[in-house]
């Protein structure tokens, strides 16, 4: 991707090196893309996640914080770890961790130029199209604005930097893999360090860092050519340990999730059955959101989202039946078409964890941070193969696209970067979502006074009964504002509506919250 040359900087030494320059000023436009979104705040599980970064005082304290996670069965210590420089601004300033997770981001843009000029490398018959093919590939990848919520939400931090060691991972993999003919050995010890580092340092850091061996193995089985001069049953016995155990541990783990057990029901109101097939459709519009987005469409807050089976209508069955169609025929053709299916199989395995069996919420933005890589670069591959009179013009609407994307992602950083905008946008296109209120709430309390805060809590809880939990926050507010005035009717109606509301962990900590607040205050 690099060519270099001892010539000094005439034309020619531009000419050589304009790959590198190019991704120099794409990742500078990234960082005035993002730049606006430095002054936005803490948000959704910031705090749940990070508020252990105010006990920080030594050494000690923080490899404790780094150590006691919670968000993952493997505690992320890394990810954790990475958030300890910024301990000083914890809660007063967002802007020091979005800046570091603006800056993450960008790294990944130009490690994913590295691995997609390695792919372009392999696929592209004219080389002299590898280093734009990269830069392309890398440039609409960092201006997805469905991607803004990875880096603009402090805690995905977990998320990015996992994605780091993965990209790290593979493109040290591609290069180990280059001497595979001439050095069998050193380079199979090569490929070998590789998965098992920064397979380690991904899952450590997010546990769906350890699909790196899965991204490698769809790489194995597309684009890349099974070596030559090594004996196959090595090859196979390598392959074997290093690529097909770790996926078939993963779909074993998957598969084992099922069934849901009454109290996993309770708490998410779906059934596994009902969760694949949502997710079938999902995965669908993850795809159309990422390009062609839309800023209504786009934000944090999709808590009110329903999963159902086969009787929410036709959408469901045919988005059901559409992924086994394009599945099969990936597979069918899989060195045929070794790219698209390339694209197929890295999305699906990008969401096996996240979007298949495992309880999780149902839909999040930020699941995509890795799994799009496949739809992208199949995309400007698909336009570096067009040739003849319209070339050039498919080439000027990718770059055109980008623009655009880019565009759009600077609307959507400028919002992040002003909370109480944003949240009233969020809620606005949200209006079921209970976070999207609980957070305009909170910002008009801090911005324009707690009246504003109340009605938004109150006019919520009324279309949406089944959480009206929300207004243990408002019996908060008015014990604060005036303990001596009498609450009894929304004490009666917190009585009443309570043991009718959906499931939630809110409730229980809104309540400890107000009983603080009525001890200190009187307020009976």
């Amino acid at each position: 991707i690099f060519p270099m040359t001892n010539q000094s900087w005439s034309r020619e030494r531009f000419v050589d090196h304009w790959p590198l320059l190019a991704i120099i000023a794409v990742l500078a436009i990234g960082w005035f893309v993002y730049r606006p979104a430095l002054s936005g705040t803490f948000l959704l599980d910031d705090i749940p996640n990070l508020s252990g970064l105010a006990s920080i005082v030594d050494a000690g304290s923080a490899l404790q914080f780094a150590l006691a996670g919670t968000a993952g069965p493997l505690g992320r210590p890394l990810a954790l770890a990475s958030f300890v420089p910024q301990a000083d601004a914890w809660a007063s300033n967002a802007e020091p961790f979005i800046r570091i997770n603006i800056l993450i981001h960008l790294l990944n843009g130009l490690l994913l130029f590295v691995l997609a000029g390695q792919l372009a490398r392999i696929t592209l018959g004219d080389k002299r199209d590898v280093p734009l093919l990269a830069l392309c590939t890398s440039a609409l990848w960092i201006f997805l604005p469905l991607l803004a919520s990875s880096s603009l939400l402090i805690v995905q931090r977990m998320t990015t930097l996992s994605a780091t060691f993965v990209l790290a991972g593979l493109c040290s993999y591609m290069i180990a893999r280059r001497q595979l003919e001439p050095r069998p050995a050193a380079s199979l010890a090569g490929m070998s360090l590789s998965l098992v580092v920064a397979t380690l340092l991904a899952a450590f850091t997010k546990e769906n860092g350890a699909l790196l061996p899965v991204f490698v193995l769809v790489l194995e089985a597309t684009i890349l050519s099974p070596p030559q001069n090594l004996p196959s049953f090595r090859w196979k016995a390598w392959r074997g340990l290093f690529l097909f155990a770790p996926a078939v541990f993963f779909l074993v783990y998957l598969v084992a999730q099922l069934p849901y057990d009454e109290q996993v029901i309770a708490k998410r109101d779906y059934t596994g059955a009902q969760r694949l097939f949502s997710e079938a459709k999902i995965l669908w519009e993850y795809l159309f959101n990422a390009f062609v987005p839309r800023g209504g469409q786009l934000g944090p807050y999709h808590d009110w989202r329903q999963a159902g089976g086969l009787s929410y209508g036709p959408m469901t069955v045919i988005a059901m039946i559409g992924w086994v169609v394009v599945l099969v025929a990936a597979f069918r053709w899989r060195r045929t078409y070794a790219v698209a299916a390339l694209a197929v199989f890295w999305y699906l395995a990008g969401h096996s964890v996240e979007s298949t069996t495992i309880p999780l919420e149902l839909y999040f933005e930020h699941r995509n941070y890795l799994p799009i890589i496949g739809p992208v670069f199949v995309l400007c591959y698909a336009v570096f193969r067009i040739g003849g009179r319209y070339r050039a013009i498919s080439r000027v609407a990718l770059a055109i696209y980008t623009l655009i994307n880019a565009g759009i992602l600077f609307s959507v950083t400028s919002l992040w970067g002003t909370p109480l905008l944003a949240a009233s946008y969020w809620y606005q296109h949200n209006p079921s979502s209970v976070r999207a209120a609980t957070t305009l709430a909170s910002q008009q309390l801090t911005g324009i006074g707690p009246e504003s805060a109340i009605e938004t809590l109150r006019g919520f809880a009324d279309r949406n009964p089944e959480h009206g939990y929300v207004r243990i926050p408002e019996l908060n507010l008015r014990c604060e504002i005036s303990p001596q005035n009498d609450h009894s009717k929304l004490v009666e109606y917190l009585e009443t509506t309570l043991p009718l509301i959906t499931f939630s962990h809110a409730p229980g900590e809104m309540l400890d919250e107000l009983l603080t607040t009525a001890v200190d205050s009187g307020c009976y």
